[in-house]
């Protein structure tokens, strides 16, 4: 007989104080495989209990496999196969997913490695590190999201819990539009579509537009973080170069009566990494070019509020009146870079056919941080946020540009003066520098820097020209610094160039 004892003052319910007196003893194989547990009428006349607690600890057993039973017969011990525990040492998989996994997959875990070993995430400590993108988490408006979160739970927390509508919150999306109205864009509701951020709207992009062998035009460089998504979907990348004022539109004529690839992306404010806005001459140009080809552009705008000096240059989407192009942006780089709400600007037809992907792929997104922030925004923190970081970041900015002309070499080196946005690009200019030796001592002089070839789309050539092989370039992001840290870490910056520039 099972000798279980009760505890009345043990806190836990009495059929699991059962249950957990029984199940050791068949680990330990003290009942074997096939032993007959008492009939629940007779452990619970022993145990002075109601015969349903017995039942709902046996139920309890045969849920986690312990035990067997069927209808008018004996409840009995069964062999169990035994649970993995995180302490024990794997026996060894019985799959190797290096090898299982589809071809794509594995070069993009190999992009991401290979990312993360060119890009350190840590660095000794006091390193100044130029290398972060997100927003300053010091200037984030937790206090007054805190609230509105709060506010949209206790007023409809059913109704935003549950699941939405896959082309985003209407209110929201009409929020969007209006901003994007104030930005020269006429774009309706209907006309967007709500994303888990911009890499996300990205994504179902290449989805809608590309199959595997597709051409796209990139700019090279280019945002980091998008080249290995390409690369994923097996598509062909032309590269233009980019120039002092934006992509190379010469380059890009060539590339458009060459073939007819599936869009170009390009990056007009603020372009990630080198800083650059283009002028609306070459915006009209560009989209001139696209159109008379017929091809899509895909402009990313994921820093389109972030200017700072001189006049506002309105989006290519302002000029777009034939539809051609899908306009990306997001809340993350303003707001919370956790929050991952961005969005897709496009024509009717092209937003329904994304939100036909968007609903299989990931049927909706987080309702209430779409309800949140639309109360957020319509409450005038939003406007309020944005003039708010204008100030810090304008102030990063020019005390970066001012640092960088105090104490960078006269000789050997140039940067970009960027408009707006966290990033800023330079060029060593001295053949024989290697890059990564010259990050790696920069990284020993306690600063640290994003290495320029993780930006190219080919680390080698450029629109079947070899890349100029006496420039090193780097990129610095002010985003996450303050400006003590800024003034100090271009000193050690400036100073390591030297040094490497006079050898």
């Amino acid at each position: 007989m099972v000798l279980v004892k009760l505890n009345e003052k043990d806190p836990r319910p009495i059929y699991t104080q059962i249950c957990d007196q029984i199940r050791p003893l068949i680990d330990r194989g003290t009942l074997k495989a096939g032993y007959r547990l008492p009939a629940t009428r007779l452990l619970a006349d022993r145990l002075g209990v109601d015969r349903s607690t017995v039942c709902r600890a046996y139920e309890e057993l045969w849920a986690m496999g312990y035990v067997e039973s069927r209808p008018g017969s004996y409840t009995t011990v069964r062999r169990r196969m035994a649970i993995a525990l995180p302490s024990e040492t794997p026996a060894g998989a019985l799959v190797d997913w290096g090898k299982v996994c589809s071809r794509p997959a594995r070069r993009l875990y190999d992009d991401c490695v290979g990312l993360k070993a060119r890009v350190p995430s840590r660095h000794r400590a006091g390193t100044i590190e130029f290398t972060k993108l997100a927003a300053d988490y010091n200037l984030c408006p937790v206090d007054e999201f805190r609230a509105c979160v709060r506010d949209v739970l206790a007023e409809r927390g059913k109704d935003i819990l549950a699941y939405g509508d896959p082309a985003g919150y209407r209110p929201l999306r009409e929020a969007i539009a209006h901003r994007m109205q104030t930005h020269g864009v006429a774009v309706m509701a209907d006309e967007i579509l709500i994303t888990n951020g911009a890499q996300q709207a990205v994504e179902l992009v290449l989805k809608l537009l590309t199959s595997p062998g597709a051409s796209i035009v990139v700019e090279s460089p280019t945002y980091a973080l998008v080249l290995p998504l390409f690369r994923f979907y097996g598509l062909d990348l032309k590269q233009v170069p980019m120039r002092d004022d934006g992509l190379d539109l010469e380059v890009l004529e060539r590339i458009l009566k060459r073939s007819r690839p599936a869009f170009v992306y390009t990056v007009p404010n603020f372009h990630n990494p080198t800083g650059i806005s283009t002028s609306h001459v070459h915006r009209e140009r560009l989209l001139a070019l696209c159109q008379a080809h017929r091809v899509p552009v895909v402009e990313d705008g994921f820093e389109e509020e972030m200017k700072y000096f001189g006049k506002v240059v309105l989006p290519i989407k302002s000029m777009d009146r034939h539809k051609l192009v899908i306009y990306l942006g997001t809340f993350s780089k303003i707001v919370f870079p956790g929050l991952r709400i961005g969005w897709i600007a496009a024509a009717r037809e092209c937003i329904d056919r994304l939100a036909a992907i968007h609903r299989y792929s990931n049927l909706s997104n987080s309702n209430l941080g779409q309800v949140a922030m639309h109360r957020f925004y319509t409450a005038g923190h939003y406007e309020k946020h944005v003039r708010r970081i204008h100030r810090a970041y304008r102030k990063r900015m020019q005390t970066m540009l001012t640092a960088i002309r105090r104490h960078f070499p006269t000789e050997g080196v140039a940067w970009t003066e960027p408009s707006g946005g966290y990033t800023l690009w330079v060029e060593c200019r001295r053949p024989g520098i290697s890059e990564d030796a010259l990050v790696r001592e920069l990284a020993e002089r306690g600063v640290g820097v994003s290495p320029g070839s993780v930006f190219f789309p080919d680390r080698q050539t450029l629109d079947g020209k070899a890349r100029r092989g006496s420039d090193v370039c780097f990129r610095l992001s002010c985003a996450n610094l303050s400006e003590r840290e800024i003034e100090e870490g271009i000193r050690r910056l400036g100073r390591g160039l030297e040094d490497i520039l006079e050898r």
